[in-house]
């Protein structure tokens, strides 16, 4: 698959085959990420990788009402949506993918955000390129302040959360939405 049908192929998929996706897969995921672009070239990037279904429904049960709370006043179209979902009976913020990657970046690393995110972008291009869909899942951050239940993810010392992201063999590929314009300024 060329880099362009990559990136222009590449849809958010939220719902998965029940197969779980082999390591040496994986492995070429999480590598694929590492050769993202960070500043000073200091790569701060690092991996959970979770396949416990039943500690991801824990964090899912414990984000899912929080979730619902933050977004109690917000009302247009896309709210609504995630809002019935999240009231909805058996609804995991992870899709019931059967592999969610937990993306950190060292902690005392300026740019660990952004370059954390860049390596994501990298992996879910990755991934689509062998057959397996994924999704970023911003929902997740609601639990960074439970010591209780990230202590769940092992993340070492030195290391903080950036984001998840959600893995497997897509049951759907959802159709492209439109792309709206963006504001181009040039400066010549």
């Amino acid at each position: 698959m060329e880099a362009i049908d990559a990136i222009m192929t590449r849809r958010s998929v939220r719902k998965f085959q029940n197969q779980q996706i082999a390591d040496a897969i994986l492995g070429k995921i999480i590598k694929t990420g590492t050769y993202a672009p960070s500043a000073l070239a200091l790569q701060p990037w690092g991996f959970v990788v979770v396949q416990d279904q039943a500690f991801l429904n824990r964090v899912s049960d414990y984000c899912k009402p929080i979730m619902h709370s933050l977004m109690k006043d917000a009302h247009d179209g896309m709210s609504d949506a995630f809002r019935a979902l999240l009231e909805s009976e058996g609804y995991s913020i992870y899709y019931h993918a059967p592999t969610v990657i937990m993306i950190i970046g060292k902690t005392a690393s300026r740019f660990r955000e952004i370059d954390c995110a860049l390596c994501a972008e990298n992996m879910m291009l990755a991934a689509h390129s062998h057959g397996i869909g994924s999704c970023w899942i911003g929902s997740t951050e609601v639990a960074y302040d439970n010591k209780e239940l990230m202590a769940g993810f092992r993340i070492p010392e030195g290391y903080s959360p950036v984001g998840t992201i959600a893995f497997g063999y897509p049951a759907e590929i959802p159709e492209a939405h439109d792309k709206k314009d963006p504001h181009v300024t040039w400066v010549r």
